[in-house]
């Protein structure tokens, strides 16, 4: 005699995260090492940066809270500098609105972590010991 199949339990979903698990699919995150949606944070890291975003629901309000905390990353990977953030959106909990939201600002601390990185690499360690000269064409 055959046994059925076992039956599969439900996935426990808790948290606010999840309802933003559509962020995961979309191309300015496409370039992460890691996304993930779970609890109540939704964490991004990049070779760049690691980026973080603590989600509160605000009852009084009805407001969420977002707490960025970013990381930017030396081309070793320690630390370099650290960045926090609190934005507060309100509507619909997990509405197209608000992971719009949210992911802006992902690619904002993205491109700051980048553009660091850019100036470290080109940045003059040292000056010149002589003063700068000009050289001047006369007008034919």
């Amino acid at each position: 005699m055959s046994q059925p199949a076992p039956v599969r339990s439900r996935p426990l979903v808790r948290g606010l995260a999840p309802r933003f698990a559509l962020l995961i699919g979309d191309p300015r995150v496409a370039s992460a090492l890691q996304v993930s949606c779970v609890e109540d944070a939704i964490d991004v890291h990049y070779p760049e940066s690691d980026i973080s975003c603590r989600l509160l629901l605000q009852r009084a309000t009805g407001h969420l809270l977002c707490a960025f905390s970013v990381t930017h990353l030396a081309l070793d990977g320690s630390a370099e500098e650290r960045h926090r953030m609190d934005l507060t959106l309100d509507g619909p909990l997990g509405s197209a609105a608000q992971r719009e939201a949210i992911l802006d600002r992902i690619y904002a601390f993205r491109c700051a972590a980048t553009a660091s990185r850019v100036r470290a690499a080109t940045r003059i360690v040292g000056r010149a010991s002589r003063p700068h000269s000009h050289s001047y064409l006369t007008a034919a």
